[in-house]
């Protein structure tokens, strides 16, 4: 059943009062109370009913989200998984790592490259590729004329994005988690479908992906424009060498370094072909479809876990033997690695009760979304709507965690909702032409369970739900509120407004290419591998006809 206009109150309230107040948690619980408010209403029999129903439902709500099992398997890995980046921090055998490659660095476009590469290995956590890579790379950034507003740059324009994408990351459990609800508002078994829906989404990922080819070219070109190349032609003209500390980057420091990550990744993907694996294979499945299908049907939750006890295990011991520090500094750098995941674990657990308030078995808010947008927005247009929706909220509020936790799971049960008017046409056509003798009968349900599965996979569903997470990082590159912008800022030793102002027109450039080649093509089927490409190198010629060496120089 689809309720009324009331039905969007909820996350209307989370979303208004968080671009007012600039926070996330307070309007996350306000919005819970709105919609146990209106839940409480309609059985009430008074203003007393309606208050006790409220705080009631409120307390439940946010109870009954943080005991799900899933949602405590998240809980789980994302604080394992902060624990691990805490081991590493504390040992000091990351930034060493780091500290020793600089040593083999012989020019400044080779410095901007190693910069960018280095936020591509620490892929597991944005906040540590903030600290670890800016911390580290000042020295580099100095001896070879790169200002710090390019360091603030490369540091921040890869950190959100790199770990959006991969498999490993402090992300990946929050994102699978803000999909399932989403599928399961859309009436969806998503249990069996979340993981499969999430690694064909990856794709998708326009902005994020675009982000990082961006850097990477601006890095290897020497090319900058607008701010940025105010601030890299004064730095260049006021290089200062600095002598590195050549007993860094021992073999050790690598070893204690990568070997926690690759243990993780070996445990998440040894645990889903495990769960995954079934008891009869189809001998006429080929490999690609086999490997899908167990992937895809695997415990992803559980997988997370294990991996991030085994990468949290490996890296405490590994930091004791190799890099000498004490347990004592282990369990302390754990903890506190534990605790810097906190801010975020709040803003999930509010964010669970307010989506299970607008679900189908609630509220219903994406249905009555559904039923006005229907004739009201081209659905071709959604993913693009609901990119720009995200980056002006994580814009003006700074976190892109609290835009996907209000947005992700309306976006894709609306995605799948709108799919399905012109699905039930299809339905009634089937069963006419079953009665009439034309087509064999071979049941309707199977036939609604079939294409509403498929709806999940369709190119408008998963570029809606990656528009989600990649207008979020959009936003919040663009914002001065940005947790990321200002830890960027801070690591980097740049001027917060400075890095802010410096980085916005290379955002900007990246967000016109993602929206063009990327989420509107996207809707009209076009594969998102030719959008990819297209908008790569309309980005490349972009730098060629805006940017110029800093130094002069023509290549």
């Amino acid at each position: 059943m689809s309720d009324g206009i009331e039905s969007i109150l909820p996350p209307a309230v989370a979303i208004i009062l968080a671009l007012a107040t600039r926070r996330v948690l307070i309007p996350l619980l306000l919005g819970i109370v709105v919609g146990t408010a209106l839940l409480a209403n309609r059985n009430a029999d008074g203003v007393s009913d309606v208050l006790l129903g409220t705080l009631t439902g409120a307390f439940q709500t946010i109870d009954q989200s943080v005991r799900d099992w899933d949602h405590l398997h998240v809980l789980a890995f994302t604080m394992l998984l902060g624990a691990m980046v805490g081991v590493l921090e504390s040992a000091g055998s990351m930034a060493r790592m780091i500290s020793g490659w600089t040593r083999k660095v012989a020019s400044r476009i080779g410095g901007q490259t190693l910069i960018g590469f280095t936020g591509l290995l620490i892929f597991f956590d944005d906040y540590a590729n903030t600290l670890l890579v800016g911390g580290t790379m000042r020295t580099t950034a100095d001896r070879y004329g790169i200002s710090r507003a390019k360091l603030a740059y490369l540091v921040d324009s890869t950190a959100a994005p790199v770990a959006g994408l991969t498999l490993v990351s402090t992300w990946v459990a929050t994102e699978l988690s803000y999909l399932q609800q989403g599928l399961a508002d859309a009436g969806l078994d998503a249990s069996s479908q979340t993981f499969s829906v999430f690694l064909q989404s990856l794709p998708y990922r326009f902005y994020p992906l675009l982000a990082l080819w961006f850097v990477f070219l601006v890095a290897t070109s020497g090319r900058d424009f607008g701010p940025m190349w105010n601030e890299e032609h004064a730095a260049l003209k006021s290089t200062k060498k600095h002598n590195l500390d050549l007993s860094a980057g021992r073999w050790s420091d690598t070893f204690a370094a990568v070997i926690p990550v690759l243990v993780c990744l070996a445990a998440i993907l040894g645990v889903l072909v495990w769960t995954g694996t079934p008891k009869t294979i189809d001998p006429d499945m080929s490999f690609g479809q086999l490997i899908g299908d167990i992937v895809g049907s695997g415990n992803s939750y559980l997988a997370l876990v294990a991996g991030g006890a085994a990468g949290l295990f490996v890296a405490g011991v590994l930091a004791v033997l190799l890099t000498g520090v004490s347990w004592e500094l282990v369990v302390m750098g754990s903890a506190k690695g534990m605790w810097q995941m906190m801010p975020a674990m709040a803003v999930l657990w509010l964010a669970w009760g307010l989506s299970s308030l607008t679900g189908s078995d609630q509220l219903n808010t994406g249905g009555y979304l559904a039923s006005v947008l229907n004739d009201g927005l081209p659905i071709e247009l959604l993913p693009t709507s609901v990119f720009l929706l995200a980056a002006f909220i994580a814009f003006a509020t700074g976190t892109s965690w609290g835009t996907m936790a209000i947005l992700t799971p309306i976006a894709v049960a609306l995605s799948i909702k709108l799919q399905q008017a012109p699905s039930a046409t299809l339905a009634s056509l089937s069963a006419d032409s079953i009665a009439a003798g034309i087509i064999p009968a071979i049941g309707l349900e199977s036939l609604h369970v079939n294409n509403a599965q498929s709806l999940a996979t369709s190119p408008i569903c998963l570029a809606t739900f990656s528009s989600v997470l990649a207008g979020a990082i959009f936003g919040d590159h663009c914002s001065p509120l940005s947790d990321t912008t200002v830890l960027s800022s801070r690591a980097c030793g740049c001027n917060h407004v400075l890095h802010v102002r410096t980085q916005m027109p290379y955002a900007m450039i990246v967000g016109i290419a993602c929206i063009v080649f990327g989420t509107l093509p996207a809707s009209w089927g076009i594969s998102p591998w030719v959008s990819l490409f297209a908008a790569g190198f309309l980005l490349w010629v972009a730098l060629r006809f805006l940017g110029k060496r800093p130094d002069g120089n023509s290549d």
